[in-house]
């Protein structure tokens, strides 16, 4: 009988040590929570400095910084298609000082194109909110005899593997979109791989490539000038910025929409409330009309969502560039 209670009272004791425990870190987390942000946040872009990533991410880092009370600094870690700098914050602490500016390549695709990653987007990381989607755009260079999708469709079928288009690389989001073109429309087109998007625009406006499928954002500048045409928007929609480019679809070609996108992810096993409370501040950052005007000028579309609408987005996004990558045979080769 004493032996039983003995093992009762100790059996008692460990499971109150357990509890114990468990109502600690309970505790610790809701303290951490109250108390975020107490120092700087880190918020790093995969990428180069001078891109449409990099600028998104100082454009809302600078409002952030006002709305939380700490510095939020951006660091760029570029390399292997984003994947440098998305391993980072992977594996970096889960409590919320440690941002992504998460993008399309190493969230969507690249799961898809390489035989192996580092980290694993839909498990490794906690969403936090899209913040914007930057559709692509068909431009040629002024020197190419066309002015519709259909025309350059025809001329490029009657010459060839002799029109060259640029992307920021192989496995890249406009790498893809050239990829699905040329499924779709049967135009023999060839593509050259650049280190980056800025020296692909480069030598489309120079010339030495004819046709490019890209950003809003990145060739904006040149399209205004008139050095780049513009043949069809790669969206659903036309964007306001360009009211008379048609979308590809009212170009005659279906099923054929790419849009890049930007949004902010933290490690998993970050605290709920910590996310919550990004959240929040991020849709007010993008609410602000230095934001908007900002985003809009350079093409962007600012968009929100809460953390559970991201998560099944990127889910979304990723089989969907699956798909597009089985059927246009797309490698990193």
């Amino acid at each position: 009988m004493k032996s039983t209670i003995k093992k009762s009272k100790g059996l008692f004791t460990v499971m109150t040590l357990g509890m114990i425990t468990v109502a600690i870190a309970a505790f610790n987390i809701a303290a951490a929570s109250d108390v975020f942000p107490n120092k700087p946040i880190k918020f790093v872009v995969p990428y180069a400095a001078g891109g449409a990533t990099d600028t998104t991410a100082r454009l809302v880092s600078k409002e952030l910084t006002a709305i939380l009370g700490q510095p939020v600094i951006v660091e760029n870690k570029a390399g292997a298609g984003g994947n440098i700098g998305t391993d980072y914050v992977a594996k970096s602490a889960p409590d919320g000082y440690t941002m992504l500016l998460a993008y399309t390549g190493p969230m969507a695709i690249n799961p898809s194109l390489y035989d192996s990653l580092p980290f694993k987007p839909q498990q490794d990381f906690a969403p936090v909110t899209l913040l914007a989607q930057a559709p692509q755009i068909l431009g040629v260079h002024p020197s190419i005899p066309v002015t519709t999708v259909a025309e350059f469709i025809a001329y490029a079928k009657a010459n060839p593997n002799k029109l060259f288009f640029g992307s920021s690389g192989n496995g890249g989001a406009d790498h893809l979109a050239g990829e699905l073109f040329k499924m779709l429309t049967g135009a023999q087109i060839t593509h050259v791989p650049y280190k980056g998007g800025a020296p692909a625009l480069a030598d489309l406006v120079a010339g030495r490539t004819q046709l490019q499928f890209m950003t809003i954002p990145a060739s904006i500048g040149h399209i205004q000038s008139g050095r780049i045409r513009p043949l069809a928007i790669l969206d659903k929609q036309r964007y306001p910025l360009f009211p008379n480019v048609p979308t590809i679809s009212e170009a005659g070609v279906k099923n054929y929409d790419v849009n890049n996108w930007y949004g902010v992810v933290v490690a998993a096993g970050t605290p709920p409330a910590i996310v919550d409370k990004l959240n929040v501040a991020l849709i007010k950052a993008l609410r602000s009309e230095e934001v908007q005007a900002r985003f809009s000028g350079l093409g962007l579309v600012p968009v929100s969502n809460s953390p559970k609408e991201f998560q099944q987005f990127i889910a979304t996004e990723s089989a969907r560039w699956a798909e597009i990558i089985r059927v246009s045979g797309a490698s990193l080769k």
